[in-house]
């Protein structure tokens, strides 16, 4: 069985965050799950000082594909390489730089887009009944992908602030709150989403949501 997990490169604020990636490789590791990591070849929106907390020069840049490959020390596949049917099921853990890089969220916000070749898998996948998760800003992407494909789609967006919350509204998709340690299941629609995981929250707690959604894609596959 094998499972495709989107990266955006390496660091929550503009990447995928580190430890929700490693949680998502160790869950699927332990469930015997072969991992293929994809990521986009291109730059990330922005480059961000994890140590200052600020956004770092302009003219730095660092690429997606690249980054990513540091999270589990591997090659990454080219999003734009990969289809449906080399993957059983596809996760998308969450990170202020998945919106960032893998969308015009920042720019656009309600009026945002997912980047295209993305957007094509994620419709095949769930055209082709591969099971879809996501965590916290994750869930945006599948959501915005799926909203003219997937009939009364339910997510959850909870932990995310209200104005995050109101474009759930805006794409007239159904929002399930969940608390922490709850994950949402669209078993029609094959779906599985996680609330936004605070960067303050210890990787147990982090690992609790991470772990049961895995659980609920694989009961799906």
């Amino acid at each position: 069985m094998k499972c495709g997990v989107v990266l955006a490169g390496c660091g929550t604020e503009d990447g995928t965050a580190v430890d929700e990636a490693i949680i998502t490789f160790l869950s699927l590791e332990k469930a015997g799950v072969e991992i293929l990591c994809v990521a986009l070849d291109k730059d990330q929106y922005e480059v961000f000082n994890h140590q200052t907390r600020e956004s770092a020069e302009l003219e730095q840049k660092r690429n997606q594909l690249t980054e990513s490959a540091r999270l589990l020390n591997k090659s990454v596949n080219e999003i734009e390489d990969i289809c449906e049917d080399d993957l059983d099921f596809l996760v998308i853990p969450g990170g202020k730089g998945v919106l960032k890089s893998l969308s015009t969220f920042e720019d656009e916000e309600e009026q945002f887009r997912v980047n295209n070749s993305l957007h094509r898998l994620l419709v095949n996948c769930f055209k082709k009944r591969k099971p879809l998760g996501a965590a916290g800003e994750g869930v945006f992407i599948i959501a915005k992908s799926l909203k003219n494909v997937a009939a009364n789609l339910m997510v959850t967006a909870s932990g995310n602030p209200s104005e995050r919350l109101s474009i759930v509204e805006t794409l007239a998709i159904d929002h399930v709150p969940c608390e922490e340690g709850e994950v949402c299941v669209d078993k029609t629609n094959r779906i599985v989403t996680a609330p936004l995981l605070s960067q303050f929250k210890s990787l147990t707690e982090k690992n609790a949501n991470i772990e049961k959604m895995i659980e609920k894609l694989l009961e799906m596959v």
